[in-house]
């Protein structure tokens, strides 16, 4: 492939990612059937788009609301007993500390430097700890 079409390849894949994708799956997965769960660690840019998508659509900001259970100080503010809490996921989601263009669609954002999948502790779409939403394993296997 000469240096003009590599050109232009690189700049229809990273306008339409969807065209990369299908590439990845025509590659490792071809016409003739359907992926399996088995073939996710050779899809990296396919999983990628997809923690994209999930890290910028942000269906749910806000995580459940929580109470306190006693008296607390946090970062300097008084919390009394009883008071509401909820997080902000979205924070997290978009934290310019985390993410390197964070208003911006970059499934490179998953992916090292060798184009292998990264798996990132700020990507919380479905929250955190003991009170994680109940279908993320449910949403975890489609992907």
């Amino acid at each position: 492939m000469n240096i003009n079409l590599r050109f232009l390849n690189k700049v229809f894949t990273s306008a339409f990612p969807s065209a990369k994708v299908q590439a990845e799956i025509d590659k490792v997965i071809g016409q003739s059937r359907q992926p399996t769960i088995a073939d996710r660690p050779n899809l990296p840019y396919t999983d990628a788009v997809i923690h994209e998508s999930q890290r910028v659509g942000n269906i749910v900001p806000l995580g459940f609301p929580k109470m306190a259970s006693k008296d607390a100080t946090l970062g300097g503010y008084f919390i009394p007993k009883g008071t509401a809490i909820t997080t902000n996921l979205a924070s997290v989601l978009f934290d310019k500390n985390e993410w390197e263009t964070p208003d911006v669609f970059n499934p490179g954002h998953f992916l090292d430097s060798e184009g292998k999948f990264l798996k990132k502790d700020a990507f919380l779409p479905f929250s955190a700890g003991k009170r994680v939403c109940l279908g993320e394993n449910l949403a975890k296997i489609d992907r």
